[in-house]
């Protein structure tokens, strides 16, 4: 069995990862805006599976905000192994604290994170309204018919 390919992102990935899932750039962090040439990331692909993911990160000295993270199929375990190399890579760099946030309809993502060392530190409240100036296109109901109103930021000590 081959071992999968784990490898800096692209500028030209992020970009086509952000235009998959979240409309395109930019993306709407709690710390910035940011468009792929300001992050940073990790390509995970498994040839036999077919499994794939990308995670992203902006880093301001130890302080890091995780950007996006993608791993297809969802509840495959590609997440958990992107989110490792990711956070291994920052610890590396002498990162402290990593954050990310998501949005109050992603129960999954709030739940995934939790279960990695992420805490819930603080609700944006009104969040997408910013969202929404920078990207008109973002819905204004989430998953399961929630309004998509809220950033949940969690933050996790590497």
């Amino acid at each position: 069995m081959r071992e999968p390919e784990v490898r800096p992102a692209t500028e030209a990935e992020i970009e086509a990862d952000w235009r998959e899932f979240t409309g395109g750039p930019p993306v709407i962090g709690v710390l910035r805006e940011y468009l792929p040439s300001d992050v940073e990331g990790l390509v995970w692909r498994e040839a036999q599976t077919g499994r794939r993911g990308l995670v992203s990160w902006w880093v301001d000295g130890e302080r890091a905000e995780i950007t996006s993270v993608h791993a297809e199929p969802p509840g495959s375990g590609t997440g958990t192994r992107i989110m490792d190399a990711a956070e291994e890579d920052l610890r590396r760099r002498r990162v402290k604290t990593a954050v990310l946030a998501t949005t109050n309809d992603n129960a999954r993502a709030l739940n995934f994170y939790q279960k990695r060392g992420y805490r819930l530190v603080r609700v944006h409240l009104d969040a997408m309204d910013r969202v929404r100036a920078a990207k008109p296109g973002v819905p204004l109901t989430g998953r399961d018919g929630i309004p998509l109103r809220d950033m949940w930021e969690l933050e996790k000590r590497l």
